[in-house]
């Protein structure tokens, strides 16, 4: 099943795809990772400190503990 996994707080991008480059290297704070695909993102940090939240956007996934925190320091 396909994930669109969101990070708050923070603005990514993705850099690759399967270890492939990515394309497009827009700013966001969801991408949808495919079955079986591993997806490299880059967050910088330089706006927000203390804890935040990531999880996937399917409801069922993130009621079921499809999620974690990050937490952010100076």
């Amino acid at each position: 099943m396909d994930h669109p996994f969101h990070v708050h707080g923070n603005a990514f991008q993705v850099i690759s795809r399967d270890g492939q480059p990515e394309s497009l290297l827009a700013w966001r704070d969801t991408v949808l990772v495919k079955r079986g695909e591993t997806v490299r993102i880059r967050i910088p940090f330089n706006d927000f400190t203390g804890k935040t939240v990531y999880h996937c956007h399917v409801l069922d996934h993130e009621d079921l503990g499809m999620m974690g925190n990050l937490m952010i320091e100076s």
